[in-house]
């Protein structure tokens, strides 16, 4: 049912099986990870098998799901600072978004409305997420427009005034609707709307890069401050060079080390140590989607995770 493009993955089993059932779809999700591209176009095709016509088969060529596809579909809407608003000088969800999200779903309709929550970059899509993208617009998955792509939620996007105008729709929505929430951890999210919400955690599932983060950390976990401090630059002018986007590089750190833990697992002061450090990784992500710039965040993830950076 669900395209296989989006197998090998927990949530892929979970929602084949949901979808293969006669229980009630939830009415509040939130996808949490750092492949927000990934969460995007499952989100699509849950919508697309919750409407398609024809029993929700993957290669279907419905009306429904060929415009779901395409970013065109009535029914599945993306709520961004950008999209499905009428006030563009805005630079958050409003709270007359929401008033507008909750105004339309009273009214009747035969389709499951989706709404996709997510914050967005429209600015030119780099070639990596390009190759990034082939892998779903080669299924037929199209974005909604050009230079638009969708990124993780926080809370300067989604604000706590917008947030609690929400609260009794995602509690009470009508059977079939649906709100889908895309962040990289369910903490950017308030918890009013975490606590009605069921919460799946997305896995990262772009292909690596060719980027050998190792040589990077040859000292690793003894890696001096003046040591960090000449190693960072070099990742940005690498990632710059070669149309990488920082979070991808961020990722790569966080899986370097969860495998020094995999690698020793009966060492626990070596475990303390490293997942003091992915907190740290975890910590520069946030600070990414903050606009704080990429020298700075990379400058203080490195001091954090060096021999005198961990005494402070």
């Amino acid at each position: 049912m669900i395209n296989s493009i989006f197998k090998n993955t927990f949530v892929y089993d979970y929602f084949t099986s949901l979808l293969s059932s006669d229980k009630r779809f939830p009415q509040s999700i939130i996808f949490e990870g750092f492949d927000t591209i990934f969460q995007y176009f499952f989100s699509l095709e849950i919508a697309r098998i919750l409407n398609c016509s024809k029993g929700g088969f993957k290669d279907c060529t419905c009306t429904n799901c060929a415009w779901i596809k395409e970013g065109r579909h009535p029914a599945v809407v993306n709520v961004t600072p950008v999209d499905f608003k009428d006030d563009l000088t805005k630079t958050v969800i409003s709270v007359k978004q929401i008033e507008k999200v909750t105004s339309s779903i009273l009214e009747t309709s035969d389709f499951h409305r989706v709404f996709i929550f997510s914050n967005v970059k429209t600015s030119k899509i780099s070639e990596n997420d390009k190759s990034r993208l082939s892998k779903y617009s080669n299924s037929g998955f199209l974005l909604n427009k050009e230079d638009w792509l969708p990124q993780p939620l926080n809370k300067k996007i989604l604000q706590e005034e917008a947030s609690n105008a929400l609260l009794k729709s995602t509690e009470e929505a009508p059977s079939k609707v649906s709100f889908i929430f895309l962040c990289n951890n369910r903490e950017d999210i308030i918890s009013t709307i975490v606590s009605r919400s069921q919460v799946f955690k997305t896995p990262v599932c772009y292909e690596k890069s060719n980027f050998d983060i190792a040589r990077f950390f040859e000292n690793y976990p003894n890696i001096s401050i003046k040591e960090g401090i000449k190693i960072y630059p070099l990742i940005i002018a690498y990632a710059e060079e070669n149309g990488i986007e920082y979070t991808e590089i961020l990722d790569l750190i966080q899986e370097y080390f969860i495998n020094i833990i995999r690698q020793n697992p009966k060492n626990l002061a070596l475990f303390n140590v490293i997942n003091s450090d992915i907190k740290s990784v975890q910590t520069a992500k946030k600070h990414l989607l903050a606009t704080i710039s990429p020298n700075n965040v990379f400058e203080n993830l490195f001091i954090s995770i060096s021999l005198e950076g961990r005494k402070l």
